[in-house]
């Protein structure tokens, strides 16, 4: 059976006309949603703010001051754990604060490509390609979504990733709870036959990845649908990093602002790198999300004048020369309304922390 497959429809033009006065509902949702994100997107929280605030607190002996319980603070040193963990399956207990199994199954996915092309007359003639391939997939797809699904059936995955925890680590002499804690980025474990015990059909196929072969004659060079490989990421203990959170006693807990904003979080690193790294997430996500509200706003402006670029597409050229004619004129009336709404919403967000202040 091929692994690709083309429908093509035509819509009339009527039908055209009609469904454009649609897309001018989903053009005015997406326009007055713009201004909506746009203004959520000013006024969230730079966490690294409110980490500067955070208490400095010695990691070598436990605090005295009982004022601080409560408190948000931060302790920078050694970060360790004496417990030992694995996943319970395959990777030998060892030292670790935290475990990551990934298991993927070699299945089908389906790729779609859609081109549409105006007809004169007003007609239009979608093409949609769907195209199968096999890869290494975390969740493979249900194949019965599939639009062609016979011949590219994917089994029940038979094994789940998994996540493993020590119960408690610390940052010098204060406690935390590494399965509540954010933490920082993991490391791909390099897996032996020293650390891994096989069972369940899985053998060590490199360094990276266990496989467990599910079909007759497959290996991991040759998977075939269905088949796993599983590999290991694990944060150890020895690092120097810093926590912020709440403290309580000898414990560092998550903290809640009275604005119900929570901060726990373990950065590898000092201070200053953590509170570095809050405030490089944030700017990441606020001009990400500024271009989200800027799309959302051009994109619906587009839909409205929808029904014009139908009409004249009558003529396919006439038609396109509209489209890029309102696109060029709508770009930079987005682009103003962006820049204007962004401003206002900022000012917005000020006056609205003075007055709580």
């Amino acid at each position: 059976m091929p692994d690709s497959f083309t429908t093509t429809t035509t819509t009339g033009y009527g039908n055209r006309i009609v469904n454009s006065f649609g897309g001018v509902i989903l053009g005015l949702i997406l326009f007055v949603g713009s201004f909506a994100v746009l203004y959520f997107n000013e006024g969230r929280v730079d966490l690294s703010s409110i980490a500067k605030t955070a208490v400095e607190i010695n990691s070598a002996t436990v605090s005295n001051d009982p004022s601080l319980n409560g408190k948000l603070v931060s302790a920078t040193g050694i970060v360790d754990s004496n417990e030992v963990i694995g996943d319970n399956l395959f990777l030998n207990p060892g030292k670790f604060i935290a475990v990551r199994r990934t298991v993927e199954m070699y299945a089908w996915k389906q790729t779609k490509n859609t081109t549409t092309h105006n007809n004169t007359g007003g007609s239009s003639t979608t093409s949609t390609t769907y195209s199968y391939s096999k890869d290494w997939e975390e969740s493979p797809s249900d194949s019965n979504t599939f639009q062609y699904p016979d011949g590219h059936q994917n089994p029940q995955k038979s094994l789940d990733s998994y996540n493993s925890y020590a119960t408690k680590a610390s940052v010098g002499v204060y406690s935390f709870d590494p399965s509540s804690v954010t933490l920082p980025g993991y490391t791909k474990l390099q897996i032996d036959s020293q650390n891994t015990t096989l069972s369940k059909g899985a053998i060590l196929a490199n360094d990276s990845y266990l496989f467990i072969s599910n079909n007759n004659g497959s290996n991991f060079v040759n998977p075939q649908v269905g088949d796993l490989r599983i590999s290991y990421y694990i944060l150890s203990p020895g690092f120097n990093g810093t926590i912020f959170g709440a403290l309580n006693g000898k414990n560092i807990e998550a903290y809640i602002n009275q604005n119900n904003i929570s901060l726990y979080r373990l950065f590898a690193g000092t201070r200053a790198q953590g509170i570095s790294t809050l405030h490089s997430e944030y700017e990441l996500w606020l001009w990400i999300l500024r271009g989200v509200g800027f799309l959302m706003m051009w994109i619906g402006l587009l839909l409205l004048f929808g029904p014009i670029i139908t009409i004249l597409d009558i003529l396919p050229i006439l038609g396109g020369i509209a489209g890029a004619l309102i696109g060029l004129a709508t770009f930079p009336v987005a682009l103003v309304l962006t820049i204007v709404t962004i401003l206002v919403s900022m000012i917005a967000h000020s006056i609205i922390a003075l007055i709580v202040a």
